[in-house]
């Protein structure tokens, strides 16, 4: 793990992985660790760390999610203070892990720098794209962290906005905290081959579909009629009966 942990990180910090096709062993380690990621709780209160030196990297991870129209409708705001950490886990009780967090991500949007009209709201996925990339650069550092929904709800966002000073146009999408784990957490396997579909809704068997195609493609194939090149087309001879010669005159 202290392999795939040192090869994620080194490639956030250089700016990207080996632009080759196939599995390597950078591949690998970026597989390794999103399979491995898990929602982090519980911390080692009062654990000293550095935390300026997480910082940069988790919000140049964020900062590397693809965004509609490359918007980038996302600010962050870190908190690293203790009693704000502390006042904060009284006051957001779906983020209460934050009282033994080494210190917090708030993601927001910012609405001023969305796109306009109808996809207005797409900075909710640019932000939560944003938000992944920092759970799992996070746990690429040994680091726990957790996503704690505050948008869409009302009465949290509006209570979020209050504590931390925001604008009416900055919207809080969730509070991140992270800190050094305090157990050892196994991750949840989540692979299920039921929830995936081939060609269209419903095709969960992939086998079947090959079979449909191929039937398909049988039928199309005998449809097909192929004229001839070569053959030319015959005149049909017809009999003259004594009538027909009768009737000719």
């Amino acid at each position: 793990m202290k392999k795939t942990i040192t090869l994620v990180a080194a490639a956030i910090l250089s700016g990207g992985m080996a632009a080759s096709q196939g599995v390597s062993e950078q591949s690998k380690a970026v597989m390794e660790n999103i399979f491995t990621r898990s929602s982090v709780r519980e911390y080692v209160e009062g654990k000293k760390i550095k935390v300026d030196e997480y910082i940069e990297p988790l919000l140049r991870a964020g900062m590397s999610a693809p965004s509609a129209m490359n918007r980038q409708p996302w600010e962050f705001i870190v908190i690293t203070d203790r009693e704000r950490l502390a006042n904060m886990s009284e006051e957001f009780k779906n983020a209460s892990y934050l009282k033994s967090a080494q210190f917090a991500i708030i993601v927001c949007g910012n609405l001023k720098e969305a796109i306009e009209g109808e996809g207005k709201e797409y900075w909710v996925q640019d932000c939560s794209a944003a938000t992944e990339n920092i759970l799992l650069a996070a746990h690429s550092m040994g680091l726990g962290a957790v996503w704690c929904g505050i948008y869409p709800i009302e009465e949290r966002t509006k209570a979020l906005q209050s504590f931390l000073s925001l604008p009416e146009y900055i919207i809080p999408l969730n509070i991140i905290p992270v800190g050094v784990p305090a157990n050892k957490q196994e991750p949840k396997d989540k692979w299920k081959k039921e929830k995936i579909h081939w060609e269209k809704f419903g095709n969960t068997d992939k086998k079947v579909m090959e079979i449909d195609r191929n039937t398909i493609q049988i039928k199309q194939d005998a449809t097909k009629i192929t004229p001839s090149k070569t053959a030319k087309p015959t005149k049909q001879k017809t009999k003259t009966t004594a009538d027909d010669k009768k009737t000719s005159k």
